[in-house]
């Protein structure tokens, strides 16, 4: 089994020192092209929903890659998720298999087993011809601690570099394809 770490892979090939955003950062830095953070959930979900948005605008050639670290947390967002894949040519979902979530023709599921490494992180990784981008982040809490939910802690980073978000996508494609 294929047990990487996208966070492990890439937080150190990306530039820049790390920036404390707590839970409440303005969308410029959210924005930021390059970015290696500490954070709390809130800045994530902002941050990927600016990823994601741009997938809504306009149909593309995206693969999108999609780490919640457990399915059901993309359950307040799936009708989003799904107006997604109606404008990429594919989603991949990883995490624990803890939900059903209702399919879609270019939604795949990528069921994480126990103990594998990318439970631990949260990622969104958009493939395309034109604007690839990504974000990583690593939870420092440690997986499935419920109790903080949105408090949770989290260091990451962001990039848009060509070779980091390459790099993303081959070794979640050996995951998915070892899993498959």
């Amino acid at each position: 089994m294929k047990n990487i770490s996208i966070y492990e892979e890439i937080f150190g090939a990306v530039d820049g020192e790390v920036e404390d955003l707590g839970s409440d950062a303005d969308d410029d830095k959210l924005k930021s092209m390059s970015l290696k953070f500490e954070s709390k959930v809130p800045n994530l979900e902002d941050m990927c929903y600016i990823m994601e948005k741009v997938l809504l605008r306009e149909p593309s050639n995206a693969v999108v890659y999609a780490g919640f670290q457990k399915v059901s947390r993309a359950r307040d967002i799936w009708d989003r998720y799904q107006d997604i894949a109606d404008n990429v040519e594919q989603i991949y979902l990883f995490g624990e298999n803890d939900d059903d979530l209702p399919g879609h023709e270019n939604i795949d599921f990528v069921y994480l087993p126990s103990g594998h490494q990318l439970k631990r992180e949260w990622f969104l990784v958009v493939d395309k011809d034109i604007g690839s981008t990504m974000m990583v982040a690593y939870d420092q809490d440690g997986f499935g601690v419920e109790d903080l939910k949105e408090d949770r802690n989290f260091k990451g980073a962001k990039t848009s570099r060509p070779e980091h978000v390459e790099k993303a996508v081959e070794l979640l494609e050996e995951v998915r394809e070892d899993l498959s």
